[in-house]
């Protein structure tokens, strides 16, 4: 397959050598058993309607996802994707629903030119409260290039989840750098959560750390961003930086329980 321009920007903007990148599924759930994480999300992209040259390869269609969640089925839980500019975006929704089994999807503002809070997202909002799907949504920065970050205003997601009170919604990479619209509106709203990927724990902001302890302890969730940071050296870096500065328990919540019962898994 041609190279992805998005995916090659990335890989500069991480900083890291394209030889240590994985080649291949096994290499993933390889690093899963280093690691010893026993379930992950696997996420889906559906940017066809994005016209960017950058953006071309850009898609991972939910039928080459699911292949993947049924080779590995006790591994990977799948969140798809859909393009709310595509005629076909909520027959989509439905299939991966209720055909595939998977437990959410990911929507990426930025790639997709558009705020979170469109009117355009609104009927694949309200599918996705009918269905139970939870929604990953990309929030502040990001390595991709060529798109613009003002689409990844947390702030933006306070609107869906005040419309869509059922609707469970995640904040990606806690908002950064609106890391305080990130966790406000986290706190006010019951179905809004935060993932800390995209980080190595070295980095973690002293506020994130203040709100892992306290008011979003039981709704801040792991994740890498793999494959630019892999699971091995997430984990080992967590493991240092990150977890002796948390309270008892706390750990636990951040690692597993948390995703557990958001996704009910």
């Amino acid at each position: 397959m041609e190279k992805n321009k998005c995916i090659e920007f990335a890989i500069d903007f991480f900083r890291i050598s394209r030889d240590i990148l994985p080649k291949k599924m096994e290499d993933i759930v390889e690093d899963m058993d280093k690691a010893s994480v026993s379930k992950s999300v696997i996420l889906g992209q559906d940017v066809r309607s994005v016209q960017k040259p950058e953006f071309a390869n850009y898609t991972i269609r939910n039928e080459s996802l699911k292949q993947l969640v049924d080779r590995y089925p006790d591994r990977f839980i799948g969140f798809g994707s859909v393009d709310p500019r595509m005629d076909d975006a909520l027959a989509n929704l439905k299939t991966l629903a209720l055909d595939y089994g998977f437990k959410g999807i990911k929507l990426h503002c930025d790639a997709l030119g558009m705020n979170p809070n469109d009117e355009k997202l609104y009927p694949i909002y309200e599918k996705c409260q009918e269905y139970g799907l939870v929604i990953l949504h990309h929030t502040g920065t990001t390595g991709l290039g060529y798109c613009k970050i003002r689409h990844g205003h947390p702030l933006d997601l306070d609107d869906i989840a005040q419309d869509f009170p059922d609707l469970k919604l995640i904040c990606a990479h806690f908002g950064w750098p609106w890391m305080e619209e990130c966790f406000a509106v986290a706190t006010r709203n019951p179905n809004i959560y935060v993932d800390i990927s995209g980080w190595l724990a070295r980095y973690f902001p002293p506020l994130l750390l203040t709100y892992m302890n306290g008011l979003l302890k039981d709704k801040i969730l792991f994740g890498t961003d793999y494959p630019m940071i892999r699971t091995p050296l997430w984990m080992k870096e967590f493991e240092e930086h990150c977890k002796p500065k948390l309270k008892s328990g706390v750990a636990e919540k951040v690692l597993y329980r948390n995703a557990a019962r958001l996704l009910s898994v």
